[in-house]
């Protein structure tokens, strides 16, 4: 696979583990970024993965499942979630709205390298 190609997830693996199917497929990005807790401060997480309706991130602060954060996306912007579950550093926050992929700096292909004239 091409390294500048982006990565899905496998749903395979979840079915068989016995999870529901995802609406989307996740795309993995391993990228840190900020996360506000209730606008009040702003902590890092590394995001894992993420579709157009949610994400998943590591993070060594304990969030409140239930409660409502902003995550930084480049190329979007402050996107507003829920925290759905934790585990232990392990979260994962559903989009209040769905985002566009097409938008997002994560998900893009990458462009070759400029051609150059010898």
């Amino acid at each position: 696979m091409d390294p500048d190609t982006p990565r899905l997830a496998e749903q395979e693996d979840e079915e068989e583990a016995g999870f529901k199917p995802r609406r989307a497929r996740r795309h993995i990005v391993d990228e840190v970024t900020q996360l506000s807790p209730h606008h009040l401060f702003r902590v890092e997480v590394q995001v894992r993965n993420l579709s157009p309706f949610g994400f998943m991130a590591e993070c060594d602060e304990r969030v409140r499942i239930g409660s409502y954060v902003a995550l930084d996306v480049p190329g979007i912007g402050s996107v507003h979630a829920q925290v759905r579950w934790q585990i232990g550093a392990r979260m994962g926050g559903m989009f209040l709205d769905p985002i566009s992929l097409a938008r997002c700096e994560w998900a893009a292909v990458k462009a070759g390298t400029p051609f150059s004239a010898a």
